[in-house]
């Protein structure tokens, strides 16, 4: 489902570890593998932002849900980005 859009490149192929990792992403998050992909052209960054992602949504987290979305949602806005 990649698309053109964004200013990074985006992965093509991914290595098993992480196509079962965005299998999960699919389950848990969304269809869109933008992000994801994006993300997965430097292995370190992406499994930086799986982490934090697992910790900001974690039932433990003790953070406030929606909280975070709001957060989630004014940097996307900020940043341009199309989620």
């Amino acid at each position: 489902m990649a698309n053109d859009y964004g200013y990074l490149p985006k992965a093509n192929d991914l290595s098993p570890q992480d196509q079962s990792r965005l299998d999960k992403w699919f389950d848990r998050a969304y269809r869109d593998d933008n992000l994801f992909r994006t993300l997965a052209g430097n292995p370190s960054v992406l499994s930086l932002f799986l982490d934090w992602v697992g910790a900001m949504y974690s039932p433990n987290s003790g953070l406030d849900r929606h909280m975070v979305e709001l957060c989630r949602i004014f940097m996307a806005r900020r940043n341009e980005c199309f989620h």
